[in-house]
């Protein structure tokens, strides 16, 4: 499929900081009243992401209060403290019904590391206050980031991302993708809406609408800067370059007129910035932290994965398991396609943080039913063909882009899985060359975060009864038994990841959430492991690592 070129796919409104700075000045004391400003609500808050050393994207939407409108003036003021008093900025920006009524701001010239407020006003209305932060520049002692996945809307409440959001301390949030899904109502536990599957430019502007009017979600936005990448739901479910298991093009239309209005929509919502202006649908990207930490994003789902094949064991489709032979051995599948999979690999031979991050939508360890040697049979028994696993030539390459990188520490965070797991990344777990007990033999650790509402294979969100608690004991020692590189694997709770790094450690920390089917302000720390740089080994320890001390405050 040729990339996405229709001008206007996304329009974000730029703005330096000298920019906002000349309407500081007398000259500009008219913006202090609300003349030239039209009448319009921030029904769905603000937002800010894509931090840089010296920019960030800022995000709000403006319900106009005219119907008839087709333009809405608004007025914006960045300031230093919450409550907007030590002024660096202000201007004037103006959103459109082209734009289904969101604006970006791309702010630049800014200082590293700095926690800047904002806040949006129109005729009738302000915004709530936001707060967003530049990445850290130069010499970096500690970074915190969380990493969040899968929220589905019908399946529960967003408690977990409003414990994230009370986090101050942090620099980041990593969305890994599935931020909404197209689905309609079924299992719900609060209807979508449309209540049907989406197809439409209109559809998925209005699932967004009714996600980021979520309380717990816009609080995640207002307080900390989010970095994302989709996943397969922001478009349909198990897609890939040229379609999706679940599109129906008889039924359901052209599919990639489908892809373009939901990623439309997506660019629309959500606070990142293009990365090429010439083909709107590449996402991948980079964000530096100082010398301590690059993170890279890539799209394992619409650039250039090709079509998932089906199970190729004796089994047929009554066990979906499949063998790395035939066509699963073919060296010219791609996942990431061989631009992205070029620019990963440039990523990781070029960047100098002391960790590299790989942010990543499907779980890139192999995971299996029947372990072996590569050497005999391929290795085994693979469970999801979906996975880096139906892509194992791929999967190799990267892994010979990481045994290539001087310095080591590779990271891969992993969303889509509703589930957790921690795998120290080898391409043969099974094989001699790996040690599971000293961690000899790994070239990376993986973590996989898991899910903010969506059910995972046992009835997640609905609490480990004594039953769903010995199941999932069970299914972790079949699974740690024939995949022994797996040090972790969670399949009945909901939560989110928090990384915390520094340049002699990392440590990674399953927090998870309580009966998403029921509110709670409730999280506990289930698991956590420490990386010790240059080992690529994970030590279980037992306690949280502390707040970073005098954190900004929250706005």
């Amino acid at each position: 499929m040729p990339p996405f070129t229709r001008r206007a796919f996304v329009v974000a409104t730029g703005a330096t900081l000298a920019s906002l700075l000349a309407g500081c000045g007398s000259s500009d004391d008219r913006e202090d009243g609300d003349g030239g400003l039209d009448a319009a609500d921030f029904t769905h808050g603000v937002a800010s992401g894509d931090p840089l050393p010296d920019a960030v994207m800022l995000w709000t939407r403006a319900q106009p209060a005219a119907t008839a409108a087709s333009r809405v003036r608004l007025r914006y003021v960045i300031a230093r403290d919450p409550a907007l008093t030590q002024l660096v900025g202000r201007g004037s920006v103006t959103a459109a019904a082209e734009r289904d009524w969101t604006v970006k701001l791309d702010l630049r010239d800014l200082a590293p590391d700095t926690v800047y407020y904002y806040r949006f006003e129109s005729a009738s209305a302000r915004s709530p206050v936001g707060r967003a932060r530049t990445a850290p520049q130069g010499a970096v002692a500690r970074l915190r980031l969380a990493f969040v996945t899968c929220s589905n809307y019908v399946a529960g409440y967003f408690h977990a991302y409003r414990r994230v959001a009370e986090r101050s301390d942090l620099h980041a949030v990593v969305h890994l993708g599935d931020y909404i899904y197209e689905n309609g109502s079924q299992d719900q536990v609060r209807p979508h809406e449309p209540a049907r599957e989406l197809l439409s430019l209109a559809d998925y502007r209005q699932r967004y609408a009714q996600y980021r009017a979520d309380a717990d979600l816009q609080e995640l936005h207002r307080q900390h800067p989010v970095i994302w990448v989709w996943d397969d739901h922001e478009v349909a479910n198990n897609a890939w370059k040229d379609s999706a298991d679940a599109h129906d093009e008889a039924s359901e239309g052209s599919y990639a007129e489908r892809r373009f209005a939901a990623m439309q929509a997506a660019f629309e919502w959500m606070p990142i910035r293009a990365p090429d202006a010439a083909d709107p649908s590449r996402v991948w990207r980079g964000f530096r932290f100082g010398d301590l930490a690059d993170l890279s994003m890539v799209d394992a789902r619409h650039h250039g994965r090709d079509e998932p094949l089906p199970p190729n064991s004796l089994f047929g489709e009554a066990v979906p398991v499949f063998t790395q032979s035939g066509d699963f051995a073919d060296a010219s599948r791609h996942i990431l396609g061989p631009v992205q999979e070029a620019w990963l690999g440039a990523q990781l031979a070029g960047n100098g943080g002391r960790w590299q991050l790989i942010g990543n939508q499907v779980y890139f360890s192999p995971l299996k039913l029947l372990g072996a040697p590569r050497a005999l049979g391929g290795g085994g028994l693979y469970l999801s063909n979906d996975k880096w696993d139906g892509y194992d030539p791929a999967r190799s390459r990267v892994i010979e882009m990481i045994r290539a990188r001087s310095g080591g520490n590779v990271v891969i965070l992993t969303g889509d899985a509703h589930e957790a797991y921690a795998f120290e990344v080898t391409g043969d777990p099974n094989g001699p060359g790996y040690r599971p007990l000293s961690g000899e033999g790994a070239v990376a650790v993986e973590f996989v975060a898991t899910s903010i509402t969506s059910r995972g294979d046992l009835p997640a969100g609905n609490g480990p009864t004594a039953l769903f608690a010995q199941l999932a004991a069970d299914a972790e020692q079949l699974l740690r038994l024939t995949n022994p590189h797996l040090k972790y694997y969670q399949n009945t709770l909901n939560g989110y990841l928090l990384l915390d790094l520094t340049p002699d450690r990392l440590q990674a920390e399953f927090w998870m959430v309580p009966r998403v089917t029921e509110r709670s302000e409730d999280q506990v720390l289930h698991q956590a492991f420490s990386v010790q740089s240059g080992s690529n080994h994970l030590v279980a320890v037992g306690e949280a690592t502390a707040a970073i001390a005098g954190a900004p405050a929250p706005a």
